[in-house]
């Protein structure tokens, strides 16, 4: 596989049902094995018994040191259950490992014995040796029983690792064995064979390995934070009621923050979340991956989110909740974005961009094709200087938008220098300064602020492989329109970001065809877009 590297030292950095006796469920599926050829299988000793523990290993191809993200398997899983989250991973260049700290919970040597958190110690540990990490960046996360193994390593892990985030984790084993038990789920014989190896069940045992009967370490969490994460539909759709997530946030408020009792989960809200499957009162009009937000509590180095959904973690926003090197990107904005092939593509940089900020809107208005403001291929709808105002009008009336646009982002250009429009070429700055103005005035006219414009150049293409007949000269078009769209954006008082001059800067291939962007350079495409945000 080909990533994106720079000259320069910056660094890139349904909602279903869950049948959880069904290996191949969303969120406990042992079946899916298939790992991206990247990631490498490897074999680490336990500091605890000698014995080999195998885990699935990612180390970043940039020079300079990356962060660390130790992915935990869940419940019924095991190193080799394929992880939504490797996909991700490869955009970013991070360190990943996903070990096994003893596989499926099913027996005495898993499920939070004495051997799980130092497994998973070790695995970090590996990592370290054997990666090139950012030892100040170092992130835990995990679903389900990995949501319960994340919790054990925020109680008991001596590493200082810096965030842990537990999606629909399972907190307390004895009352999730009577609520697996009475639902008639197979996790209650699982339990029984982590606490007796299968001859019934044992309450003691279940609560020496349940997170939230521990005692907080405060000493070795110094400047580390937990985030916990699950759907308000989670013990009916899924296995593991709500209560689990709440209780734990409750218990470490306790601890933590004795005079902070305001931020409790009181039993009645407890209640009403798990009878209502809703917050009859919420606090928050946050909204998470487009899931609405049913209760958000957060203190420092602590935070509880119920979100419209069943027992999942919300993929792909999951890693940019994590605050790695302070870039947590919690602005709640509506976005309209428009561009071309691009952007509308199914890896487009704003579906990117919709990852990295996870709690904003982006309401993508792209066409293939599509122009500043020529009928590219006869076609009027691929001018958009001819359709703003639709554009416009399409975003007020996204459900989403609360009537409101906080920033619209043009990336447009490149078929505007085809070889088919060379004669016309001065026309395209004069388009885009009309482009602009329509659009302020669009705003104007109905008595609403001007969002911030943000005006995206063309990448740059390679011409060594592009279609001659389609874009023969194209760099040469691109990079006289640029040094005039900086002009008129300037004259609006728009924002311009100059990609063209970032991917020049690239040693290897950032397009798929000569035109097209690679999923890392749509990536890294919206990364210096949300940063100008």
């Amino acid at each position: 596989m080909k990533h994106l590297i720079l000259f320069f030292p910056a660094v890139f950095i349904f909602f279903g049902q869950l049948r959880s006796q069904d290996a191949k469920t969303a969120w406990d599926n042992t079946v899916d094995k298939n790992w991206p050829e990247d990631f490498a299988k490897v074999e680490i000793t336990s500091s605890v018994d000698g014995k080999i523990q195998k885990a699935f290993f990612y180390k970043t191809f940039l020079q300079k040191p990356q962060p660390l993200i130790i992915s935990l398997h869940t419940w019924s899983g095991d190193y080799t259950q394929k992880d939504p989250l490797a996909e991700e991973i490869l955009l970013r260049g991070w360190n990943y490992i996903h070990p096994d700290f003893r596989g499926a919970n099913n027996k005495p040597d898993a499920c939070g014995s004495k051997y799980v958190v130092p497994d998973i110690e070790d695995a970090i540990h590996f990592a370290i040796e054997n990666g090139n990490v950012d030892t100040t960046e170092i992130h835990i996360i995990g679903v389900s029983g990995g949501g319960y193994a994340t919790l054990l390593s925020f109680m008991k892990l001596n590493y200082p690792v810096n965030s842990f985030h537990a999606w629909a984790p399972i907190s307390n084993l004895e009352d999730w064995y009577w609520e697996a038990k009475g639902r008639g789920l197979k996790y209650a014989r699982d339990l029984e064979g982590v606490t007796t190896a299968g001859d019934g069940f044992d309450a003691v045992e279940a609560k020496k390995r349940s997170p939230v009967l521990m005692k907080f370490q405060k000493e070795n969490r110094e400047n580390a934070s937990l985030h916990i994460y699950t759907g308000v539909h989670d013990g009916y759709t899924g296995s593991v009621p709500v209560t689990h997530s709440i209780n734990m946030f409750n218990h470490l408020t306790g601890q933590l923050y004795p005079n902070n009792k305001d931020k409790i989960v009181s039993d009645s809200l407890k209640l009403a979340l798990l009878e209502k499957r809703m917050n009859p009162e919420p606090d928050t009009s946050l909204v998470l991956g487009g899931r609405k937000v049913h209760l958000h509590r957060e203190l420092p180095q602590l935070s509880l989110t119920i979100f419209e959904g069943g027992h999942e973690m919300i993929i792909p926003q999951a890693l940019p909740l994590l605050s790695v090197y302070e870039k947590l990107n919690t602005k709640k904005l509506n976005i309209l974005t428009v561009g071309d092939s691009n952007a509308a593509a199914e890896n487009g940089w704003p579906i990117q961009l919709a990852k990295l900020l996870p709690y904003s809107t982006v309401i993508n208005q792209s066409i293939s094709g599509n122009t500043i403001g020529f009928d590219n291929l006869g076609r009027q709808e691929l001018n958009t200087l001819q359709n703003i105002n639709t554009y416009l009008g399409n975003a007020f009336s996204n459900p989403s938008s609360d009537q409101q646009l906080d920033c619209i982002v043009f990336c447009l250009g490149t078929n505007d220098s085809k070889k088919i429009f060379d004669s016309r070429i001065n026309e395209v700055p004069k388009n885009l300064d009309s482009l602009l103005s329509l659009t302020e005035e669009y705003f104007r006219t109905k008595n609403l602020l001007i969002p911030k414009i943000i005006v995206v150049s063309p990448p740059p293409m390679n011409e060594k492989i592009a279609n001659q007949e389609k874009y023969g000269g194209g760099n040469k078009r691109i990079d006289f329109n640029n040094l005039r769209f900086k002009k008129v954006v300037n004259k609006h008082g728009a924002h311009f970001i100059d990609v063209n001059s970032f991917f020049k800067a690239c040693t290897e291939e950032f397009t798929i065809d000569g035109v097209h962007l690679t999923s890392i350079a749509q990536f890294k495409l919206a990364e210096i877009i949300t940063d100008d945000l």
